[in-house]
This record gives structure tokens, sequence and C-alpha cells, in this order.
């Protein structure tokens, strides 16, 4: 192990890092894991919670980890009327950016677990925090100066009543051109939240194994998420209870869930995904099954708000994905 006394900060918790990566491999508990700095301002300070190599190690032996002081309790509180309206107006739902996750859209019915993506495109306010800015910040820590946002979407469990989000591997959303070296979820809920009202829990250690086969929720391709076709051995599952303001990270091999919103508030989170692209040889060609069979109104809205050859394209791109070309 390297000696550390004498170093600077910065290089103390690279060599730290480092003799923690070096322990994780001699226990074949996980893959190589490289030092990134953090992310700082334009005047050179770091930006939000800097992880330690005691963290490092935990994220890449169990698959996801929490972190705490993202951003102010104040700062949280100025953004929930703006994060409401982004669902009580219902933007995005024409485009196909509202959508509900776990069943059939129904414009005449309210949505059971409302989810909209790219929700920054029609409130740019939530770009413009500490919360976010400190979620680059991990993101970096974690998979260095590379990274791309390839995910942004926020989630609304109605009070009472928000449905559960099955058991799932974000791996499984991939889509043929998509690929990547590594993926991660940084999940940060708007709001105190528990088990009883629909905290994230995972299996840990579950980023370790393959990605398993999943299916539309009830077997309807009509819905737009996915659920594992066996469920999962609960024996390592760990639920993740948060205050606002901090946040969970997992990994996109993960197996997580979140159960049904049971308290008298609405169960607000913010999600940001981040990744390391590969190459493009390594990029995945064929469309996994439980994708290609889809038929979901959200899609059909999407189509229709785009341009005749746009969508055109994308008729013809859908149509060739089961062969792989």
């Amino acid at each position: 192990m390297m000696e550390t006394h004498d170093a600077p900060p910065a290089r103390r918790l690279q060599q730290d890092i480092m003799a923690a990566t070096e322990q994780i491999q001699g226990n074949g508990a996980a893959s190589a894991a490289t030092f990134h700095p953090p992310f700082t301002d334009s005047s050179g300070s770091a930006v939000g919670p800097q992880l330690t190599a005691q963290q490092f190690a935990d994220f890449r032996r169990d698959g996801y980890l929490r972190v705490d002081g993202l951003s102010s309790r104040e700062e949280i509180d100025s953004l929930i009327a703006a994060y409401d309206r982004l669902f009580t107006e219902k933007r995005g739902w024409e485009s196909g950016a509202l959508f509900d996750m776990v069943a059939r859209d129904d414009p005449k019915k309210d949505l059971s677990l409302p989810q909209m993506l790219w929700p920054s495109r029609y409130e740019p306010l939530l770009r413009q925090t500490r919360l976010y800015a400190s979620a680059y910040s991990i993101a970096q820590q974690l998979l260095g100066p590379k990274l791309v946002n390839v995910l942004e979407h926020a989630i609304s469990k109605p009070a009472g009543r928000g449905a559960a989000t099955p058991w799932h591997q974000d791996d499984a959303f991939s889509r043929p051109g998509s690929g990547f070296v590594e993926a991660i979820s940084i999940w940060m809920p708007l709001q105190d939240v528990d088990v009883g009202s629909g905290c994230m829990q995972y299996i840990r250690g579950s980023n370790h194994g393959r990605l398993f086969d999943h299916r539309s929720p009830n077997n309807d391709p009509r819905i737009h998420g996915l659920e594992l076709v066996a469920p999962p051995d609960l024996t390592h599952c760990v639920p993740v209870p948060l205050p606002a303001g901090s946040c969970v990270i997992h990994h996109s091999r993960t197996i997580h869930s979140a159960g049904p919103n049971t308290a008298n508030h609405p169960r607000r989170a913010y999600i940001l995904g981040y990744s390391v692209q590969s190459k493009p040889h390594q990029r995945i060609h064929k469309d996994y099954p439980w994708n290609l069979e889809k038929q979901t109104a959200r899609d059909e809205r999407e189509l229709a708000a785009m341009t005749p050859l746009r969508r055109s394209w994308r008729r013809l791109q859908k149509m060739i994905r089961g062969y792989g070309l």
C-alpha cells in the first residue's frame, strides 16, 4: 500500500481510492475502478459532496450508494411548486414526454405512476440548482470527465395511491445504437422518503450479475415500463430511506424497485443518468425482445409530434431492429 502521510489532499484521496480498489479486486468483488477528481467551479472550488475511498469501494461492491448533502432543505422546498406544475399542467403530454410508467396511458384517467422525460425542457430551473451541480460532480467522480448525461426524468407518485415501481434493471431499456462502458443513475427525492412513501430498494451486489429477462408489466406491451420475468431473491434486498437533499446512486445493472406511496403527500423524485459511451463496434445492434414488442400510446404521441420525414425514419428503424441491421 502506498504511503499517504506527506501527500497533498487530492493525492491522498487518489491513493486511498487506489488502495481500496486493490482490496476489492483482491477479494474478487468488483471490476477495476479509476480515481477521478471532483468537479470544480470557476474558482477551482469543489462542487457538492466529495466521495471518500470507502464510499467509492462500497459503490463498486454493492451497486448502489447513499450520499448526503447535495442540496439544502431551502433549495429543495423552492423547487416543489415548479416541479408539481410539470404534472398538474401535464407538460410534455402531447410529445410523449409525460406518460404512465406501469399502466396504459389514458387521458381520461389519473396516471398510476406519472413519469416525465427531460423535465428541464419544460422547467429550466431544475438545471440551475446546487442539486443538479452536485449530481454532476458525483457522476464525474465515479465515471470521469468523459461522462455524458443520457437521462433526465421526474417521477411523481400520487399521495396514498402511487403505484409500485416493478423490480427491473436499467440496462433492459437499452436500445440498438446505444452502448456504454458504464452507466449510473442518481435518484434524488424532493421530500423525505421512507419505505411507506416509496423509497428505492436494491438487491445488493446484483450489479455483478447478468442482465435478466424482462417483460412489460402484466405482459401488456402497451405499457411503457419493464419488470423482471422472474422475481428476484430478496435475501439481500436493502431499502434506502433518504432525507430531501440526499441521493442514492445505482449502477445500470443493479436490480431495483420502489414500493407504492401510502403517505399523505406526493413522492417526488428527480433522476439524472450518466454514462461513458462505448465505441461504435461495441454498441447494441439488435433490440431486446421485450422492447421490440412495445406499442405504447406514448410512442404514438412522440411520433405524431415529429416531422413527417423523421417519423418515417423512426418507423423504418423499428422495422429493422429485430434483424440487428
